[in-house]
């Protein structure tokens, strides 16, 4: 660069004044609190109010065998509350083994729950139960919405009701049909909400609906206004904002173990219920557990782009080697992204991924990015060549070949980049060799600056340390 092309060079931005700086700090807290809030209003929303998820949910309970356990205990709890099995026996038995009718139907009541697990295992079993839970999410969500008809006649209540798989066991039990009849009606139902809880009910689901969709753009508008409000700080109030949606994921990702354990010892009387309530809790906040990742999987592109475009060395260097292919070659660049992103749909790291609306955005927000980036590259290193990239490169593994090398002849330690060794002069057997002059390193900083391995700002960094070598001499 040329002094008259460093006078033309725009100057730096003023610093921030003490109250914008403020107001952008308190922007970045408010955001990220809202992304906190906003991964536990679209969980809620997605897990309580839509009917397939609350039954695959359901189903993956099933699936464990801690929770199918707990789940036989109480059908088969049920079978012998609402039926009186010592009596069958009883009326089955002659006169004279009337005593072992007790034993017998004890007996049996062990081997029902062993084989109850079994039968809860099946697939057919499995499909009664999601079937049944999807009816049950059904009628919660309708309720909830105001869509029942039931609730004005008879102030309805949730109820799931397994009274099917309650028949099945029976009957897998060599139970008669007659047995079968003897169950009641209402056996098998259990209610997850009284009618009372129905107002309640209505007016929370009214705000979540209204939560899951105004906390994360109320979170993506903060973020957006603390950069704007940052001239000359965007890309560090941009990593912020990246660094925020992180944040919030890990936050939340903590916050469910430390709630997960409060609540099984909370459900859990006796440690023999313990492994069902922690694999319940598990299962049913996995939903939880995945939008918090993929708020995090959304931060972590924003830190490396705000990263990228930044000046660090590391970034610059990036930016210069894909210089001549972002300035001369865009149809690589976007197909390069293209590919991409089709990876990482087809690798699906969370939900959203897979999901329509998320994945164009996605797909909106890295397209503007790499404009963004050809831009800038273009500004910055306009006339950079394949050639020029090539030259640095190759003159950049020469001088850590020559690192290595100066590292093990000498005592290991490496000298610091850019450092010129002023110690005593180099010696070739009995002949001292003399050490460069300054024009020879001015130079050699001089051909370095040529080919970009050194920057303007490292050039006129590394000239004033050799003037203050020279002065010691």
């Amino acid at each position: 660069m040329t002094t008259s092309e460093a006078s033309e060079a725009p100057p730096p931005s003023p610093p921030l004044s003490s109250g914008r700086r403020w107001l952008v700090r308190g922007l970045l807290i408010l955001a990220t609190v809202a992304s906190i809030l906003a991964v536990f209003a679209v969980w809620a929303n997605r897990q309580v109010l839509d009917a397939n998820n609350w039954a695959d949910t359901s189903s993956n309970m099933l699936a464990n065998p801690a929770i199918r356990t707990q789940v036989s205990d109480y059908l088969v709890d049920q079978v012998y509350s609402n039926v009186d099995v010592t009596a069958e026996f009883r009326a089955a038995f002659p006169p004279r083994l009337d005593p072992l009718a007790g034993p017998a139907a004890n007996a049996i009541r062990q081997q029902a729950e062993k084989r109850t697990v079994i039968l809860l295992g099946r697939p057919r079993v499995q499909q009664t139960w999601e079937a049944a839970n999807r009816v049950t999410a059904q009628q919660f969500i309708d309720i909830a919405e105001g869509n029942s008809r039931a609730i004005g006649i008879r102030g309805n209540a949730v109820v799931l009701n397994v009274r099917q798989v309650l028949l099945d066991l029976v009957r897998q039990l060599g139970g008669s049909g007659k047995l079968a009849g003897k169950i009641p009606p209402d056996a098998g139902r259990i209610t997850i909400m009284s009618s009372d809880q129905v107002k309640t009910l209505q007016n929370g689901v009214n705000g979540l609906q209204g939560l899951s969709v105004v906390l994360p753009a109320l979170a993506v508008v903060l973020y957006a206004l603390a950069v704007y409000l940052s001239p000359g700080r965007r890309r560090r109030v941009l990593t912020y904002a990246g660094g925020g949606f992180i944040v919030a994921g890990i936050v939340v990702l903590v916050g469910r173990n430390l709630a997960g354990s409060y609540v099984v010892d909370s459900l859990a009387k006796t440690s023999a219920v313990q492994p069902a309530a922690e694999a319940a809790w598990s299962i049913g906040t996995q939903m939880l557990s995945d939008v918090a990742q993929a708020s995090i999987v959304i931060g972590i592109p924003v830190v490396i782009a705000a990263w990228l475009a930044g000046p660090m060395r590391p970034a610059v260097a990036l930016r210069r080697a894909a210089a001549p292919w972002l300035r001369e070659r865009p149809g690589l660049s976007y197909g390069i992204l293209a590919v991409a992103l089709l990876l990482v749909v087809a690798w699906g790291p969370i939900p959203a991924t897979r999901m329509v609306v998320p994945v164009l955005l996605m797909v909106g927000l890295a397209t503007a990015g790499l404009a963004v980036l050809r831009r800038q590259t273009a500004e910055e290193f306009p006339d950079v060549t394949t050639g020029d990239v090539g030259a640095s490169l190759r003159g950049g593994a020469t001088r850590a070949v020559r690192a290595v090398s100066a590292a093990r002849q000498g005592n290991g330690a490496p000298t610091a980049p850019g450092a010129e060794p002023v110690a005593t002069p180099p010696v070739a057997g009995d002949v001292v060799v003399a050490a460069p002059t300054r024009v020879e390193q001015l130079e050699r900083l001089a051909a370095l600056h040529d080919s970009g391995a050194l920057s303007d700002e490292e050039f006129a960094a590394e000239k004033i340390n050799l003037d203050r070598r020279e002065a010691l001499r």
